[in-house]
């Protein structure tokens, strides 16, 4: 995979610099942040390369001169998480994500609160990609990201093992009504729903609890990264 721009790949080296394989820069590089790098980076190759070629390299023009491909851990699957399940009291579930921003900025928000387990669909969703690790500033390497064909079946499991499953809704209970504390001990799996559509009808009807964020100002809606961070943590133990 390759992530480029400035920031994203310095802050790259700083958390995850084992996971370079290979630095691209042009000309245009400014050679005080090369020489910063190159000192941190003895063991990684730096190739100089043409515009041209880092165009292709990042399909972007917004590069700043600079790209790094990274390795990245294969998708796991459902039965990779019933391995872990015993020592796991808190999953998140993404209902058909679109916007890979949206996967970072929920991967890093996951981090910081602890939860490390993200069951996510194998179609019709966004997966890992450089603008997921970009949004995330690399935490989305801290997490597991498991694909399933079937969300209802994966909710139905999790609910005959102890969990209460969480959904975010519009139709459901007051966020801020809601008693959290009876859940401090409980095993929960929250579940976002899509940007445009929310949660599905067979997700939602699975839930065991829906949940809203009231409103008290004219935006209808917030957007889903926002949204699955006040859940979150409200559902966090600590």
């Amino acid at each position: 995979m390759i992530i480029y721009g400035l920031n994203p790949v310095n802050d790259f080296i700083d958390l995850y610099k084992e996971r370079i394989l290979k630095i691209y820069i042009t000309n245009k590089f400014k050679r005080n942040s090369l020489k910063a790098i190159s000192s941190s980076l003895a063991e990684i190759p730096i190739e100089i390369v043409t515009e041209k070629k880092i165009q292709l390299i990042t399909n972007s023009i917004k590069h700043q001169a600079i790209a790094a491909e990274i390795l990245i851990d294969s998708i796991k699957n459902f039965s990779d998480l019933k391995k872990v399940l015993p020592d796991i009291d808190r999953i998140l579930i993404l209902d058909h994500i679109q916007d890979p921003q949206n996967l970072g900025a929920i991967s890093r928000t996951c981090v910081f609160f602890g939860i490390r387990d993200i069951v996510i669909p194998k179609v019709r969703t966004v997966s890992i990609s450089a603008g997921a690790v970009k949004a995330s500033a690399g935490a989305i390497f801290s997490t597991n990201i498991y694909e399933v064909s079937n969300l209802v079946n994966i909710i139905k499991d999790l609910k005959k093992r102890d969990y209460w499953v969480i959904g975010a809704d519009t139709k459901g209970d007051s966020f801020t009504d809601t008693k959290f504390d009876k859940f401090k001990d409980e095993k929960i799996v929250i579940v976002m729903g899509s940007e445009k559509k929310g949660l599905s009808n067979l997700v939602r009807g699975n839930c065991d609890i829906l949940l809203k964020i009231r409103r008290n100002g004219p935006t209808d809606s917030l957007n889903v990264s926002v949204a699955a961070g006040l859940i979150i943590n409200r559902f966090n133990n600590d």
